[in-house]
């Protein structure tokens, strides 16, 4: 009889003894991995990812180019504008300065019309015989003469910029106090068309108040096109020079 006491076999000792027995193993089985590729759904994923990065590329280089665009545009502007600026050349500064101030007027006004009608030129003629810096033609010299202490002179005095530039500004303050207004669009309408279309015609025919014109309501074209240039230049003399 055995004295020690009897020890029951440890949990599984009798299957790894039996395992061994069999001559199986004990550890499980492990399946085997196969390599079947992407599913149907995966691949749809991804397509749609590389659509989307394929999007964003083309996307991004197509914003890109609208920037470079946009930038050469910008800096073709700029360069066009200070060319203009460049072009609005100030003559006889000194004699504009003194009439606008004699006739209460804005020196860069004065000097956007003599800009437009002559390009600062004392000799200009027109096709229409208007002569000088602000071409007058001959029947408004007649007149204004009269009035700026050249009674007895002719025409030609108007090749003489002193002359010129200070009928001009008679000129002008004249078509102010007759329209009762100093707005650049009427006084420039005035200037190029004739006051009195503008006071008897334009203004009870095509402005909405009664006393005012935008550009794209001049009704004569070749009009509206110089107070739009002379509305330009007087900008860029107020700015630059004035």
């Amino acid at each position: 009889m055995n004295d020690f006491p009897s020890v029951s076999p440890a949990p599984g000792a009798q299957d790894r003894q039996r395992n061994r027995r069999s001559g199986r193993s004990a550890a499980p089985k492990r399946r085997k991995k196969t390599n079947k590729g992407l599913a149907p759904w995966q691949w749809a994923v991804l397509a749609l990812a590389l659509g989307g990065l394929i999007y964003a590329l083309v996307s991004l280089n197509g914003a890109n180019a609208r920037l470079s665009a946009l930038r050469r545009e910008r800096q073709a502007a700029q360069e066009k504008y200070e060319q203009t600026v460049r072009d609005h050349q100030v003559r006889y500064r000194d004699l504009i300065e003194k009439y606008a101030a004699e006739y209460d007027l804005n020196p860069a006004f004065v000097s956007a019309i003599i800009m437009n009608e002559s390009s600062y030129d004392p000799m200009a003629v027109s096709r229409k015989d208007a002569v000088g810096l602000m071409q007058f033609m001959p029947s408004t010299f007649e007149w204004v003469r009269n009035n700026c202490g050249y009674r007895n002179a002719d025409i030609s005095v108007l090749y003489e910029p002193e002359a010129a530039i200070k009928m001009g500004c008679y000129l002008i303050r004249y078509i102010i106090n007759d329209l009762g207004s100093d707005d650049p669009i009427l006084v420039a309408c005035g200037y190029h068309a004739g006051w009195r279309n503008v006071r008897d015609s334009w203004l009870p025919n095509y402005s909405l108040d009664g006393k005012t014109l935008t550009i794209d309501q001049i009704p004569k074209a070749d009009t509206r096109t110089y107070a739009g240039r002379v509305l330009n230049s007087y900008a860029i003399y107020l700015q630059h020079y004035y």
